[in-house]
């Protein structure tokens, strides 16, 4: 009898210990799966709003396991075609849910303290139809002052964010979307207005300028140069010019008092 509880003893330490064993070689197992260091995207450089993701914008980085987020990209395929919903700090894994398609959002283009100010302009004023996203343009025009007209401009340099509806098609091309049906590259494409990015202070003096002839001048690719040029009376202008400006004259009147003559 002492031998056969011996061996049920026996048996069940056994039993207890290779469970034991099991249960400490499965979590032992669960701690070096957490602990392996996985490869995911992380991001090399500050990412701002709205941007897409290129290569030059991230870094691969072995990570443990258990702490990588489930959103986590591995490749940079998994989110070809969409722009970033939110800021992603420098170091920061790559998550998918922070991407989306932003498609055409004009808001997306905007730096922060910037707005979007819209211009109606004409074939003249808008540079023949040949202005595009993008572009750099002066904005010159005539007013009047202290009872004279002059010509100024008013603001250099400012950024061109749409011609009509047409956003920047460069951007949707590096995003995978294509282009418009009408690109507004094409020769033909035309437009009637043409929105820039401002200040607010630059968009309450466009209101105020509002009524009076705005011309845009297109700026050459990386001229930033802010020039210093003051306003011009017609006068001034017309003198610049080589043209002889005529200045008032007082009139001399010859009255005529019966047999004698006067001048007045």
């Amino acid at each position: 009898m002492k031998n056969k509880n011996a061996v049920i003893a026996l048996a069940a330490g056994i039993l207890f210990g290779g469970l034991a064993f099991f249960l400490l070689y499965q979590k032992a197992s669960e701690m070096e799966k957490k602990t392996t260091p996985v490869e995911i995207l992380v991001a090399s450089r500050y990412i701002a709003t709205g941007s897409f993701l290129g290569s030059e914008m991230v870094e691969k980085k072995a990570v443990p396991e258990s702490f990588i987020s489930p959103s986590a990209v591995h490749d940079i395929r998994e989110v070809d075609g969409l722009s970033s919903l939110v800021p992603i700090s420098s170091g920061e894994q790559i998550l998918s849910n922070k991407f989306g398609a932003g498609g055409d959002s004009l808001a997306l283009t905007l730096n922060p303290g910037l707005r979007a100010y819209t211009l109606e302009v004409n074939e003249s004023s808008g540079v023949g139809n040949l202005l595009r996203p993008g572009n750099h343009v002066d904005v010159l025009t005539k007013t009047d002052s202290k009872n004279r007209e002059v010509t100024t401009f008013v603001f250099q340099n400012l950024e061109i964010l749409a011609v009509g509806q047409k956003l920047d098609i460069k951007k949707r091309a590096k995003s995978g979307q294509g282009t418009d049906p009408v690109d507004s590259t094409e020769p033909g494409f035309s437009y009637s207005t043409v929105t820039l990015a401002v200040t607010p202070e630059q968009a309450e003096t466009f209101m105020y300028l509002e009524g009076h002839p705005l011309k845009l001048l297109l700026r050459a690719p990386h001229d930033d140069e802010i020039v210093s040029i003051p306003a011009e009376s017609d006068e001034e202008i017309m003198s610049r010019l080589g043209h002889f400006v005529p200045k008032t004259q007082s009139r001399k009147i010859e009255v005529i008092r019966a047999n004698s003559k006067q001048g007045e």
